[in-house]
């Protein structure tokens, strides 16, 4: 239990370092970085309930759409600017490394296997931001239309 408390406040402290690198103003730095801890405590318990990486990493990343979503809303920013510091923790830093260390090192049945993997969990994490901000696009519009509608 020690490990992953240490590795959610890596999360937060890393949310919020990218935040700083992304120029989030002081005032949203906490809650990107609390967002970022609560993403990546949602993929360890989905990852240990599943024993399934890539079913942990698209939960994680639909709730890091939804927060951002949700927290544009309320501190007037665009969700996206919100977001990407969010999904850093998800980012499969250790297999990318490895799938280039086995490139570089000539091992392509090494190189295959990591490029393949690392391929999957960044689907898994593209594929659940595009359906969130897919579906609040979808939402937008249709209150759009029917405002102008009622109008």
């Amino acid at each position: 239990m020690g490990d992953e408390l240490i590795q959610i406040l890596m999360a937060f402290l890393g949310t919020i370092g990218f935040a700083i690198f992304f120029n989030i103003r002081k005032t949203k730095l906490l809650l990107v970085g609390t967002g970022g801890a609560v993403i990546w405590t949602v993929f360890l318990v989905v990852k240990y309930a599943t024993g399934q990486e890539m079913i942990a990493l698209f939960a994680a990343s639909v709730l890091a759409s939804v927060f951002a979503e949700i927290l544009a809303r309320i501190v007037k920013s665009p969700a996206t600017v919100l977001l990407v510091p969010m999904v850093i923790a998800l980012i499969p830093g250790g297999n990318l490394y490895y799938t280039m260390f086995y490139m570089v090192q000539g091992h392509s049945i090494l190189f295959q296997a990591y490029l393949k993997l690392v391929l999957q969990e960044a689907a898994s994490i593209a594929l659940g931001i595009m359906i969130v901000m897919s579906a609040m696009q979808v939402i937008q519009k249709s209150q759009i239309y029917h405002q102008k509608k009622s109008v």
